[in-house]
């Protein structure tokens, strides 16, 4: 207690805090799954600084993010260094770090990239001071990023498996706010932590507002600066777009149409101009930042009233981590998602350009599904969604309305549309072979061609032949383009990206025939 009042300057321990710094103390390997906010660190900062015989060793995925941890800690007076970053060897803080870890005046903790881990002379250190019994602990931070799916945010990580085989007998912690039941096997598998310490709070945060709301690509901007002129004036928020391009035109119309104080970050601006940018958000020089998913992880800014997702995120656990930087300081904060399967199509896209496997491809096409389906579903309580997926049971009543599907409280009408489902393959299967000289049918023309429409270019194609021609024409159109997306989403169609001239166009195809089903 004496060490969290004094040094950290708290009074009290979060739930379960006390109960992970004890297992560190006693040297066990210890397993941290806290949601976002939940004090984390702590379980490993505190017996660092108790244990004043070695040192921890801390490996975070971000320069930036680690030079915000250790910044913090010497405000406090901790003892810390770090290891690394935009600055060769060569630079003279890096120099001064090695040579007090190879000296008796010894740091407490050591932060480093996964990177810094292949460096020769942090190889040579590290292992000295194994081999002098100092080397108290590795800490992995954001360890869901050493799975296979973790992949595709930082390739080195993976390679951390490594430690227990070069250090045996040093302890390892490992701490995430994002996995599942799948991906928390892998972390201890991959760590080789069988008998760890395990310590889980619920991923539920009672304080965050769950909203999924159609996005109408025009009047999308237009909508979020309403909502936040009305809403929340004045006040800090993040917005995650899918690509650079579009967090650049987001903030722009933010600030040239609507006076909002608003700026882009992404991966492709010069390390200088994010760090600037990051800084004086955090500072409360501007109040909204529009980013890709290159911001964002380990930002601790506490007063963050919103996070609107102008594109669909990549994964559900993406999307509670980056809903997870809201509300810190406990007030209320909102988290809207503007969802269109147009995005999705164009996520699936980017991720089969990528140079990567092809299980790592469908396991990120799997992911994305899985957010189209929590996007779709306008009954069930969003929460409930969310928190299923990391395996926790939730009871929709304990939501108190703080989700739009919860808050809607018109009664539940459930219609059986298999029937319809089925039409709708027979009349594409029909389509496509008329369509074979033209490439293929567009999703677009099937809604049409579902509905009966008299579009000229439908008509010369032929297609109004078709016996099944207008089939659901008594169907809103909203119905069914909902029933096209539930199909593709659901597997029972797919679709593949074709070369037109100088434009890429996509269409649909069969997954699972109609043939199936007679």
């Amino acid at each position: 207690m004496e060490v969290l009042r004094k040094v950290f300057r708290l009074q009290s321990f979060r739930p379960k805090q006390l109960e992970a710094i004890c297992a560190a103390m006693d040297g066990r390997d210890v397993f941290v799954l806290f949601p976002t906010g939940s004090g984390k660190s702590l379980t490993f900062q505190i017996p660092a600084v108790l244990q004043t015989n070695g040192v921890t060793i801390v490996v975070g995925p971000l320069i930036s993010l680690i030079r915000d941890q250790v910044d913090a800690l010497l405000k406090i007076g901790v003892d810390v260094v770090k290891l690394g970053g935009e600055q060769s060897d060569r630079d003279s803080q890096e120099m001064s770090a090695r040579e007090r870890l190879w000296s008796a005046d010894k740091p407490r903790l050591v932060y480093l990239t996964p990177e810094q881990l292949r460096v020769p002379p942090t190889k040579r250190l590290l292992q000295s001071l194994y081999d002098r019994g100092q080397l108290m602990r590795f800490v992995i931070d954001e360890a869901h990023c050493i799975t296979d799916w973790g992949r595709r945010f930082r390739d080195s990580y993976p390679e951390l498996a490594d430690i227990r085989k070069q250090y045996p007998k040093t302890p390892i912690s490992a701490l995430t706010a994002t996995a599942n039941a799948e991906v928390e096997r892998d972390i201890l598998c991959r760590l080789d932590m069988p008998n760890c310490a395990q310590f889980r709070l619920s991923f539920n945060r009672k304080n965050l507002y769950y909203e999924v709301r159609p996005k109408r690509q025009k009047k999308c901007i237009e909508e979020i600066a309403q909502d936040i002129i009305q809403h929340f004036p004045g006040q800090t928020g993040i917005i995650y777009c899918l690509s650079r391009t579009s967090c650049e035109d987001v903030a722009k119309v933010l600030r040239e149409d609507y006076g909002l104080q608003a700026k882009h970050y992404h991966a492709k601006m010069d390390n200088r101009d994010r760090e600037r940018v990051q800084r004086e958000w955090s500072d409360g020089k501007f109040h909204i930042i529009v980013a890709t998913v290159a911001f964002g992880m380990g930002i601790d800014k506490g007063d963050v009233r919103f996070v609107i997702h102008y594109s669909v995120p990549q994964s559900l656990a993406a999307y509670y981590q980056e809903t997870g930087r809201a509300g810190r300081d406990g007030n209320p904060a909102q988290c809207i998602l503007y969802y269109t399967f147009n995005d999705v199509r164009t996520r699936i896209d980017m991720i089969r350009k990528e140079d990567k496997s092809d299980d790592e491809k469908r396991w990120q096409e799997d992911d994305l599904w899985t957010v189209a389906r929590y996007c779709m579903n306008d009954v069930r309580c969003r929460r409930q969604q969310v928190l299923a997926h990391f395996g926790e049971k939730f009871d929709p009543a304990h939501c108190n309305q703080l989700c739009d599907n919860c808050r809607d409280t018109r009664p539940t009408i459930r219609v059986d549309h298999s029937d319809d489902a089925i039409s709708a393959l027979r009349l594409f299967e029909s389509l496509a072979r008329l369509c074979k000289r033209n490439s293929g049918l567009t999703k677009s023309q099937l809604v049409s061609a579902l509905r009966g429409s008299k579009q000229k270019a439908l008509i010369d194609k032929g297609f109004s032949t078709d016996s099944l021609y207008g089939i659901l024409k008594a169907l809103p159109q909203a119905t069914v383009e909902r029933l096209v997306d539930e199909m593709l989403v659901e597997g029972f169609l797919g679709s593949a990206q074709v070369q037109v001239g100088e434009y890429n166009q996509t269409y649909l195809k069969v997954c699972v025939s109609t043939q199936l089903n007679c």
